[in-house]
Order: structure tokens, then sequence, then C-alpha cells
């Protein structure tokens, strides 16, 4: 029961939980109005509309981790008809994201027939995830091969090969009733340093079923506006147990501005900002949320 004056939040979340009793965590990630209104902002064709809600939700699925003020980055770069994706979260919540992409190149594949993947829409190179926490902090990027059906199959291979943690994803996004909802389920095995030899096969055999009851949600659960984040892992995990922590909200807001713009400018030389400028006054447009700013050069000093 909630407490009075408690903000109760049944969408556009971030839900962290932990097993009971398999030291487990994991984090779920709905999302209805937020992706929604990204991805219509820029009226993407819904191939791009489906890749880049997926780098939206692993953006805040893995940024959800964070446990101090940051931006987490999913980005990708390929040579396929989906050239770009860039998604992030600044902490605690703020989403945003974009695409870049060939249009003819996109014609091609889906009149090709062939499925829905990372190999065929995005093709060969590289997904990466970057963790800034600002100017007085070290930035910590991962870099892992475009390799799977999915980029959640991308990003469970980075987990695996480089920081060989235990970790199953699952993203999904859709369209349901004419709006874009998208959905997904992370779950990481904890590591035990006290484990005895008993302990570390009781261990291996929490970690299976675990994955093994996470690998039962579909889809249409992860997308769905009527079933309830607690619902959906009281479903997946009762016979073992699950604890809820606060959730985190989410919102669809940018983090540029006039002043970053500015700072931004800054770093140029005066006669390269003169080759920027149109009658003293250059425009910088934000590729994500499409804001417009115009600064004369004579603000910049």
């Amino acid at each position: 029961m909630a407490q009075d004056g408690q903000k109760i939040i049944i969408d556009d979340l971030i839900q962290p939980f932990q097993m009971a009793k398999a030291g487990v965590r994991g984090r779920i990630v709905r999302m209805g109005s937020v992706v929604d209104t990204i991805l219509n902002r820029h009226g993407y064709p819904d191939a791009v509309a489906q890749f880049l809600g997926e780098g939206i939700v692993l953006a805040a699925m893995l940024g959800g981790a964070l446990k101090f003020d940051g931006i987490f980055t999913v980005q990708t770069k390929g040579d396929g008809a989906i050239s770009m994706i860039a998604s992030d979260m600044t902490t605690p919540g703020n989403m945003r994201g974009y695409a870049s992409f060939d249009q003819e190149k996109l014609d091609l594949v889906a009149s090709s027939n062939v499925t829905m993947n990372v190999e065929n829409y995005l093709g060969k190179g590289y997904a990466a995830f970057t963790i800034d926490a600002g100017e007085e902090h070290r930035r910590y990027q991962g870099i892992v091969d475009l390799e799977g059906e999915s980029l959640a199959d991308c990003m469970e291979n980075y987990f695996d090969k480089s920081e060989q943690i235990d970790t199953l994803l699952r993203v999904a996004v859709d369209k349901v009733n004419g709006k874009w909802r998208a959905g997904g389920l992370m779950i990481q095995r904890l590591p035990d340093e006290n484990a005895t030899e008993f302990n570390q096969d009781q261990e291996e055999e929490n970690w299976r079923n675990a994955q093994a009851l996470a690998g039962t949600i579909t889809p249409e659960e992860l997308t769905s506006s009527r079933l309830k984040s607690a619902e959906l892992l009281y479903k997946l995990f009762h016979e073992d147990g699950v604890w809820l922590y606060d959730p985190q909200e989410l919102a669809d807001q940018c983090s540029c501005s006039a002043e970053r713009v500015m700072n931004t400018l800054k770093t140029f030389a005066g006669a390269d900002l003169e080759d920027m400028a149109d009658d003293g006054v250059i425009t910088a447009d934000c590729q994500f949320c499409s804001s417009k700013y115009e600064i004369r050069i004579e603000d910049i000093s």
C-alpha cells in the first residue's frame, strides 16, 4: 500500500529488483509516452524507429546502474542502411535519441524481405557505450562489434567478453494502437567472493534457473501498457521471491542548452566562427530534439 504523498509510477520507469534467493539483480524498463515522443519527433521509418527504440531502452536499462550524476550513452556506427544510432540517459532519467540512415539502402533492404536484424540493417561496425561523470572524472567507454540479432545481443556479448559478468538482456519495441511502446529486462549474476565449492554449484544452478525464468518473458509483456512492472516481475520470479527497490522515473528531456552551444563555440578560433556565421549570427541545431539556437559572434567572448 502506498503511503500518503508517495508517488506511484506505472509507466516510463526503471524498476530495479533483486531475486531474494538467487543472488541475481536486475532492472526492468517500461516506456510509453517518452519513447513515443522521441521516435515521432523525427518521423523515422518504422525500421529505424525500432532500432533507435531499442537503443533508448538499453541506455535507460544500463544507465540505471549509475550511482552518480552523469550521462550514459549507447551509440552504434555501421555500414548498413542505418549508419548510426545515438541514445543517452542523463541522470536521474532524462532520455533522448536520434538516428542517421540512408533512405535508398533502407528501401532496398525492406524490399528484400530479409530478417530485421543488426546484420541486415546496421551492417558491420561497432556498438559503444560511454559513461561520462563530468569534467572532474575520467570518461569510460566500452566497445563491441555489431554481432547478433539485436542490439541487446551485442551488449550481452560485451558483458560476456569484456566484463565477464553473467548477463541476460531482453528488449522489445512495438507500435501498440498506433503509439510506440518499448520495454526491457536485464538480469545479472551477483559475484560472491566468499563462495565455497558447494556454494558455487548452487549459484550456478540459481543462475541457470533465473535465466530460464527471465527467458520466458515475451515482447508483448515487455511493451504492454496494462501489465504493471511489479505484476510482471511477480509473474516471472514469484517462486524464488523478488525484492523491488524505488523506481526511477523517465522523461523526454534533452540536455542541450544555449549555454552549452556557447561554450562549444568558444573553443573555435575567430576565423572559424566567421566562416560558420551568416550576417554575424551562428545557427546551431540540436540533432536530438531539433531545437535551434542563434548565437551572435559578438556575444562569444
